[in-house]
């Protein structure tokens, strides 16, 4: 008879995805769709929020913090006598 334990291992996890955590990657999907210049995803063994961008890897224990992060990359305000050409 077949070793039912190991099948049912692997119908809980899909690519890596347990689904108690479903909540949590849909998270950080949404807010990769609102960043797309960010690489953004939940690492369930750490339970904690990453994001990938030009400057390196950055890691925050929740998703508010990775937001705050993605909006001030994004928005952050020029340097003082920063010149803005007008085209």
């Amino acid at each position: 008879m077949a070793d039912t334990s190991r099948n049912e291992d692997r119908t809980a996890t899909l690519w890596g995805r347990s689904p108690e955590h479903t909540a949590d990657h849909a998270a950080a999907a949404r807010l990769q769709a609102q960043y797309p210049h960010m690489v953004i995803w939940f690492g369930e063994t750490s339970g904690h929020f990453y994001a990938m961008d030009a400057s390196g890897l950055h890691e925050r224990p929740t998703l508010d913090a990775l937001a705050m992060l993605a909006w001030q990359r994004t928005n952050r305000p020029r340097p003082r006598g920063a010149v803005v050409s007008a085209r």
